[in-house]
């Protein structure tokens, strides 16, 4: 009986440990999940006009502008990393693409920034990418 009770202990101390081990991680993946939420709600209200809702490109406004808005589920290639930073640049307006001529893409950064304030603009503008970097499908 007590050494059933000695395996039983060390079980629950291992339990709790793991447990313990894993809590922070946990906290990030919930913490990261409404970080993704927050830019797919943010997505829906300012990019899948244009991008879609599925993000591929093929929004309602799209047909309206000058090129095709990119497949936005494609950014990523194949082994390598998301280009976070650079995916950021874009949407907040610090880097001009030349297919958007004549800047059609709203420079939501700006735009953010005048509703929300600095820290705010950022914060939805980091969800946003959050966001696009959990839909990518990793083109070859």
């Amino acid at each position: 009986m007590r050494q059933r009770l000695g395996i039983t202990l060390a079980c629950v101390t291992l339990a709790l440990i793991g447990l313990a081990l894993m809590l922070p991680q946990l906290a990030v993946t919930a913490q990261e999940s409404e970080v993704i939420e927050r830019g797919r709600e943010i997505y829906r209200q300012h990019c899948a006009s244009c991008h879609g809702v599925d993000a591929k490109g093929h929004g309602p406004a799209a047909d309206a502008l000058k090129k095709n808005p990119p497949d936005l589920t494609l950014i990523q290639k194949k082994g390598e990393k998301f280009p976070f930073d650079e995916v950021m640049n874009i949407i907040d307006g610090e880097t001009v693409i030349s297919a958007h001529g004549s800047r059609e893409m709203p420079v939501w950064g700006t735009i953010f920034r005048k509703a929300k304030g600095e820290m705010l603009a950022h914060l939805d503008i980091y969800a946003l990418t959050k966001y696009i970097e959990s839909i990518q499908r990793h083109r070859p």
